[in-house]
């Protein structure tokens, strides 16, 4: 396309060259009939000056003598005029026979001078002096006559050249004319011509980007030539196939990659090697395209690499073949570098048995290690790829091989750790059982020494009301009685109820009315410790909850809080939303908890109370809490009052 282009525009260019040449050619022709015209010009004034001049004199002759004739100078100079025109005129470059008559009317005028110079300087009688004056005239008649000839003469050849020169000038603007029309037709067609050569390969190109860009990879073009385009195109062609093959190398390494991927996550979920072997063998024979695919692994108990049971395309007695001594793997492996081996004719490849290959029928060999940890564990073996196999392919299994020996000592790993949690449930057994022992042991401490306070009160004043006569101290003694029995039932009511783990009955609840009800009911015992309630009650969104055990909570919480202060306080009570969360604050002003105590205050049967409390209170109330999701914090400082803080979730409403 190159060579088009250069041979255009050089065609192009030698046109207007020879235009431009054959016009300069035409320009200089004219100018030079051009100048020639303007010299016939030239000329033919000077002739009309030497006519004019003539006939002056001849005027200055009839009128010499008379009131109208001039003054002997004024003649003199006319003829001096006359002759120097004569002169002037045959100075110029004039043919032969022009240059004759200009010789001749050199001549003439010569005597016509001669002549006017007698007339003037003779002094003889009057004939002789118009006999001059008429010679004189007469050759100045002669002389005009040859002048006038000669100007006619000279006017025929000053219009032949002007009208060739007109007619050249014309020739030349025709010349220009069709030199810039058939450059113009020559440039169209070579435009048009070159156009549809450079479009149309361009238009190939583009179709066949397109047909590549919408995944037709591998598409060719048809067009072909011997230009530049030609070979880009060809080249076009090239890049296609080329991206076709790397597409579907790329689509094959992504099978590899994903049957890869497949096999390496069956590596990891298995427990028992043997469970999956004949699956790994299947799906690496799918993934080589192979005949034959199986592992071999060491045997500690026979200290020998023997094939496994679970192979593709081998029978037992084939698998039975494959039974190799140690030393000679070793060997085998060493000899490799550690480095997967290739061999596409393995009957005739000195690292194997001959006997094993011509058994198998072995055409072609792949061999990759299972090598972990400064150890061999085996080997995966393929054979029988239709085609030889590749470095590719090597290293696909060789991969294979690391995450199967990672895979090998993970099941080993898993075995073991099988073994250990074994013997770890076992323990663990053991010490649930010793927990549960020593709970029921304090469970059944706690329980005799909160009952045996009552019982032994009741024992006593019974030994008392044996002795008694008086009727009023025994009615006394048998209230004693009463009451210390009561509190024993209250005892046991409240282990039942922690035992118990009652079921919710939940309902909407509006947390700040549950407090408004509870209130009432601890606002007389608060007064008597001279406690003062404050009370302060957000917006709160309802909730589903246990209302009447979310009760029992409030004035557990609110008549410890009450006991702290045996001086008096102040008990503030507010609520508030965090989030998904209702937040119940109690505050008080009393003692405060020790801070080696509050991790306890929440166990069974742990109470600050001596004689008065059975430490179940605080137990139940948290597990009430923790049943409907929520939880208790604690704050507390000696000397300065405890914060319990009731956290419970929304739920339900929004």
């Amino acid at each position: 396309m190159r060579k088009r282009l250069i041979y255009s525009l050089s065609i192009l260019f030698l046109l207007f060259t020879a235009g431009i040449a054959l016009s300069m050619l035409y320009i200089y022709k004219i100018t030079a009939n051009l100048e020639s015209v303007i010299n016939l010009h030239r000329v033919e004034i000077i002739r009309q000056n030497l006519v004019i001049n003539t006939q002056t004199v001849q005027s200055n002759l009839y009128a010499e003598g008379t009131a109208f004739g001039k003054e002997v100078d004024v003649i003199v100079n006319n003829v001096t005029a006359l002759d120097n025109s004569v002169h002037t005129c045959s100075a110029c470059h004039h043919n032969k026979q022009m240059t004759a008559r200009l010789k001749d009317l050199g001549d003439t005028v010569e005597q016509y001078k001669d002549a006017i110079s007698y007339l003037l300087t003779t002094t003889a009688n009057p004939e002789r002096i118009k006999r001059l004056k008429t010679v004189a005239v007469d050759i100045g008649d002669s002389l005009l006559s040859k002048t006038q000839e000669m100007a006619f003469i000279a006017d025929k050849s000053l219009n032949a050249k002007t009208i060739q020169a007109i007619r050249d000038i014309n020739n030349s603007r025709v010349i220009l004319i069709v030199t810039l029309i058939l450059a113009f037709i020559i440039a169209l067609t070579t435009a048009v011509t070159l156009t549809r050569q450079i479009t149309r390969p361009v238009y190939e190109l583009v179709n066949a980007a397109r047909m590549i860009a919408s995944g037709n990879l591998g598409y060719q073009t048809s067009y072909k030539d011997k230009t530049e385009f030609g070979e880009l195109a060809s080249n076009f062609n090239a890049m296609s196939t080329a991206l076709k093959d790397g597409h579907e190398k790329v689509l094959r390494y992504i099978r590899q990659l994903s049957g890869l991927y497949s096999i390496t996550l069956s590596f990891y979920r298995i427990t028992d090697m043997e469970d999956v072997y004949r699956e790994i063998c299947q799906q690496v024979a799918d993934l080589l395209k192979v005949g034959q695919c199986g592992l071999i692994l060491y045997d500690n108990e026979r200290d020998m690499f023997i094939h496994q049971p679970s192979a593709f395309g081998l029978n037992n007695d084939e698998i039975g073949l494959l039974r190799f001594k140690r030393q000679r793997i070793e060997n085998l492996f060493k000899f490799s570098n550690g480095l997967p081996i290739v061999s596409n004719n393995p009957a005739n490849d000195d690292r194997f048995d001959p006997r094993i290959a011509n058994a198998l029928n072995e055409r072609s060999l792949l061999i990759a290690w299972l090598y972990r940890k400064g150890k061999i564990l085996g080997a995966i073996r393929a054979a029988n790829k239709d085609r030889e196999f590749t470095e590719e392919d090597a290293r696909l299994l060789t991969i294979l091989g690391n995450h199967m020996a990672v895979a090998i000592e993970n099941a080993e790993l898993y075995k073991n750790l099988q073994e250990q949690m074994i013997e770890l449930r076992e323990t663990q057994e053991q010490l649930v059982q010793s927990a549960k022992l020593a709970a029921i042991g304090e469970l059944a401490s706690n329980v005799a020494h909160e009952i045996n306070n009552p019982l032994t009160s009741i024992l006593g004043y019974t030994e008392l009301i044996k002795d008694e006569r008086d009727i009023d101290l025994i009615r006394e003694d048998l209230s004693i009685i009463e009451r210390e029995s009561l509190r024993a039932r209250e005892i046991v009511r409240q282990l039942l109820e922690f035992a118990r783990r009652r079921p919710l009955q939940v309902t909407d609840v509006d947390i700040n009315e549950v407090l408004k009800d509870v209130i009432p009911l601890v606002s007389n015992q608060a007064r008597l410790n001279n406690v003062e309630l404050f009370e302060e009650y957000e917006d709160l969104p309802k909730t589903i909850a246990d209302s009447n055990q979310l009760k029992q909570v409030f004035i557990n919480i609110i008549n410890n809080a009450i006991f702290a202060m045996p001086e008096g306080g102040k008990l503030s009570i507010r609520t508030s939303r965090l989030g998904e969360y209702i937040l119940v604050i109690f505050k008080d002003t009393g003692i405060g908890i020790p801070k080696e105590v509050i991790p306890k205050i929440f166990e069974p049967f742990f109470t600050t109370k001596q004689d008065v409390g059975t430490g179940l209170g605080l137990s139940i109330s948290y597990s009430i809490i923790q049943n409907h999701g929520g939880r208790i914090d604690v704050e507390s400082q000696e000397g300065k009052g405890s914060t319990f803080t009731v956290r419970l979730p929304i739920k339900g409403f929004s």
